[in-house]
C-alpha cells in the first residue's frame, strides 16, 4: 500500500508541475514583467503533497520553462522564487484539515513578498537600475493578484480536499 501511495503522490506532483508550466507559458509577459497564475498549482501541490515535493514541483516548473521558453535562462533567483511557492504551501498547510482564510491570506501575502524579493534581486542582477522602471507595475500586479490567489486556493482546496480521492493521501499519516 505504501508503494501505491508514493506512486500516486509522484503522479500528482507531475500533474501540478505540468499545470504550472502551462500557466507560466500563458502569461502576460515582457522582459521585466510577468502576470501569471503559475504559482497556484505550486502552492496547491505543496499543500496536498508536502513541502519537500512542493520544492521539487517548483524546481521542475522553472526548469521545464527554462527549456521551453525564449524568455528564461538557467538557475537563478527566479527558480528560488518558484520553489518558494511550493515550499510555503506545504510548510503551513500540509497537515491541517481546516483552512482558515485569515491564515491563508497571511501566508499567500508573505510568500508573494518573498518571491517578489527573489525576482527583484534577479532582475537587478540582469538589468541593474533599469529594473526600477517596471517596479511600480510589478508591485501593482502583485497586490491585485492577492485576492484572486487567496480565493482560488481556498476554493480549489475545499473542492479537492473533501470531494475527491486526493483526500485519501492525507489519511493515515
Amino acid at each position: 500500500m505504501a508503494q501505491s501511495k508514493r506512486l500516486r503522490m509522484l503522479v500528482l506532483a507531475g500533474i501540478f508541475a505540468s499545470m504550472g508550466v502551462v500557466l507560466k507559458h500563458f502569461a502576460i509577459q515582457t522582459d521585466q514583467f510577468r502576470f501569471s497564475f503559475y504559482d497556484l498549482p505550486l502552492f496547491l501541490g505543496g499543500m496536498f503533497l508536502g513541502p519537500s515535493l512542493g520544492l521539487i514541483i517548483g524546481f521542475a516548473v522553472d526548469w521545464v520553462y527554462v527549456l521551453t521558453s525564449p524568455w528564461a535562462f538557467s538557475f537563478n533567483f527566479m527558480t528560488l522564487s518558484a520553489m518558494t511557492w511550493g515550499f510555503m504551501g506545504g510548510l503551513f498547510f500540509f497537515l491541517p484539515r481546516t483552512l482558515s482564510v485569515r491564515k491563508l491570506a497571511l501566508v499567500v501575502v508573505m510568500t508573494s513578498l518573498i518571491a517578489f524579493s527573489f525576482n527583484t534581486i534577479q532582475l537587478y542582477i540582469m538589468y541593474n537600475t533599469g529594473m526600477f522602471a517596471a517596479l511600480p507595475f510589478r508591485i501593482i500586479a502583485m497586490i491585485l493578484k492577492w485576492p484572486l490567489q487567496i480565493y482560488a486556493i481556498h476554493f480549489i482546496y475545499h473542492r479537492v480536499m473533501f470531494h475527491s480521492p486526493l483526500s485519501l493521501l492525507n489519511q493515515n499519516r
